[in-house]
């Protein structure tokens, strides 16, 4: 695992001075700083307000980190041939990957918990209290973002740049609309392209499971296995997606 670590620590160090990492950061602490801005409302409709940007912020941070950074640290490991430098040492190709991807979830950890902090403190300020079942939602948006994650490192393993980006996009907006999708499967068993749609249904991930924002800004109470269900959920997807990222790039032709 030493390797894994070793290369996990250097793709940290990497997209945490990416600059195009340190404007999303900011971009998504300025929504934070709008809500605080709206000021011809109550106290607890501003309370409202802010926390719903602020998971709004979180959940589109992550998809600009899978989309401008995410896709490109493997992939132009792979198209500036740097990565023979780490095919030529007594390292396998799935380690490389893992390395890369646990950098990334790193990343993503630490700037969510940066937005997460300032969410806190905008709600204290606002109310007078932390709301702490923001924790909540914030863990879930984590998981999803590393989940968007993995499916653009996968793609970087497959497709070009801008494909890989397209797809990533789809897989969120499809991710989000997979319950709609489902209920029209059922109540239109006869839809053209039934079968496809259904297939499609099965392969992409159901993103809604972990969107619990309207919950946590109504303080409207959660069966109690709603997120432990989801971090399963989101833990095994993503394992499958390394898994499968893993296999591919140990039989690409990087030559």
């Amino acid at each position: 695992m030493k390797p894994v670590l070793v290369i996990a620590r250097n793709t940290f160090r990497e997209t945490t001075r990416n600059r195009v990492m340190l404007t999303i950061l900011f971009f998504a602490l300025g929504m934070v700083v709008l809500s605080l801005i709206v000021s011809n409302w109550s106290v607890y409709q501003q309370a409202k307000i802010l926390k719903d940007f602020g998971l709004a912020a979180i959940s589109l941070f992550g998809l600009l980190i899978a989309l401008f950074v995410g896709i490109q640290a493997l992939y132009q490991e792979i198209e500036k041939h740097t990565i023979y430098m780490l095919v030529s040492k007594p390292i396998h190709r799935w380690q490389i990957l893992l390395g890369k991807y646990l950098g990334l979830a790193g990343t993503v950890f630490v700037n969510v918990a940066a937005i997460a902090v300032c969410l806190l403190l905008a709600d204290w300020q606002v109310g007078g209290s932390v709301d702490w079942g923001l924790l909540k939602g914030v863990l879930l948006s984590l998981v999803e973002i590393d989940l968007v994650l993995a499916w653009a490192v996968f793609f970087s393993t497959v497709a070009s740049l801008f494909l890989s980006a397209l797809l990533t996009v789809v897989v969120f907006v499809a991710g989000h609309l997979a319950p709609a999708l489902w209920l029209h499967l059922q109540l239109h068993p006869d839809t053209p392209g039934h079968t496809l749609l259904l297939a499609l249904y099965t392969i992409i991930p159901n993103l809604e499971e972990f969107n619990i924002r309207a919950a946590v800004v109504e303080h409207l109470p959660l069966p109690p296995d709603t997120v432990p269900a989801a971090l399963l959920y989101g833990i095994a997807y993503i394992s499958i997606l390394v898994l499968a990222s893993s296999w591919i790039l140990e039989r690409k032709d990087l030559t």
